[in-house]
């Protein structure tokens, strides 16, 4: 009876895995099968990949000062703000992904205020970033990757991170005039 049973039971679960295993390929043969859906999921993947470019100039922006305002080295004439870095330590920094905006005291990365609702908009003059309350214009005054910010809407009340007016890329900021901590008094 065993054998039997072994004998009818072992083909039927085979054709029944076969026929499954069949439907699943039509299935999928039929999703992807279209041109259309092709060329959408390519034009939504570089869609994606654009905008990922664009953000990539404004990933991580430190804030600087006009230090020296008739110089036309733009290393020279922007630097570290001494008071917001040494004496305060209330500037922030700004940290931009396709998904979160965010504001970091320069001296304590925990201290953060962050926004998750927004647009961008980019162009080779700087980034719009519009928010529900809030539009943060970044346009680019240098040949160097400076840029002004601007702000338009509500104001923006966060403790311990204020934002300054020019910002540059973090990764260039050692060739700024930078000043010594150390050095201060206060």
């Amino acid at each position: 009876m065993k054998v039997i049973l072994k004998t009818i039971f072992l083909p039927c679960m085979a054709l029944l895995f076969s026929c499954q295993q069949k439907n699943e390929v039509k299935k999928s043969t039929v999703v992807f099968s279209s041109s259309t859906s092709i060329d959408s999921i390519q034009k939504q993947k570089e869609l994606t990949s654009l905008s990922d470019d664009n953000l990539a100039l404004f990933k991580q922006l430190y804030p600087i000062a006009i230090l020296q305002p008739e110089s036309k080295n733009s290393f020279k004439k922007y630097g570290i703000e001494f008071s917001g870095i040494c004496y305060a330590c209330d500037l922030a920094e700004i940290t931009l992904r396709k998904d979160v905006f965010h504001f970091v005291n320069v001296c304590d990365p925990n201290e953060i205020y962050q926004i998750r609702e927004f647009t961008t908009n980019s162009s080779d003059a700087g980034i719009t970033i519009k928010t529900p309350h809030n539009e943060f214009i970044f346009k680019r005054v240098e040949k160097e990757p400076i840029f002004e910010l601007k702000i338009k809407g509500d104001s923006l009340l966060l403790k311990n991170k204020r934002i300054a007016k020019y910002y540059t890329q973090k990764a260039l900021i050692d060739q700024f005039e930078v000043h010594d901590c150390g050095d201060f008094q206060g």
